[in-house]
């Protein structure tokens, strides 16, 4: 027996390390709380995955976006994007000279807007400031019903806005910083 004292001694302070290594530290800075707050924060810059629109019911019709910038900070938020495939088309002649129908291209394949945001439980709320349509600049705040799928995911949806009447927007984010 006096043989196996030190095989059980070696045993047990496996044993014991093990399992002080088993249990995360939590300090006040690290609590799990925090982390978790933390790990679910929509701050950030992320971009569009998908983007879809419905008329009520279970179909979603998915448009495609080209190139897309979400950013949202502690209080504010911007976002731009490119609806469709493809770049932009560029201006024929003088980019400071676009004839009118350049100008409405142009218009048509842009998408910004920028403010400040609330974020409470599943809600968030985006009081624009700036948008590219001066007609949404009207003091009317946009609600989101939002979703964090992951810590990098995030899905908005907005019913009947001012630029969809009648319909839902979904706005699928991945985070990219």
């Amino acid at each position: 027996m006096s043989r196996c004292w030190p095989v059980l001694l070696a045993v047990a302070c496996f044993a014991a390390d093990v399992s002080t290594q088993q249990k995360p530290l939590t300090s006040p800075a690290t609590s799990p709380h925090t982390a978790a707050s933390a790990r679910f924060d929509i701050r950030g810059v992320w971009k569009v995955t998908e983007l879809a629109w419905s008329t009520s019911g279970p179909d979603w019709e998915i448009q495609k976006v080209h190139l897309s910038q979400y950013m949202f900070t502690e209080r504010h938020y911007t976002y731009m994007y490119v609806p469709g495939a493809g770049p932009r088309k560029r201006f024929a002649g003088d980019p400071n000279r676009p004839t009118d129908a350049e100008k409405v291209e142009a218009y048509n394949s842009f998408i910004a807007a920028s403010g400040t945001y609330t974020l409470s439980g599943q809600t968030l709320a985006l009081q624009r400031l700036i948008t590219k349509n001066p007609n949404e600049m009207d003091g009317n705040t946009l609600i989101y019903t939002v979703e964090f799928v992951d810590s990098n995911t995030l899905r908005m949806v907005v019913s009947n806005p001012p630029f969809l009447p009648g319909r839902e927007q979904r706005t699928v984010l991945t985070r990219i910083e």
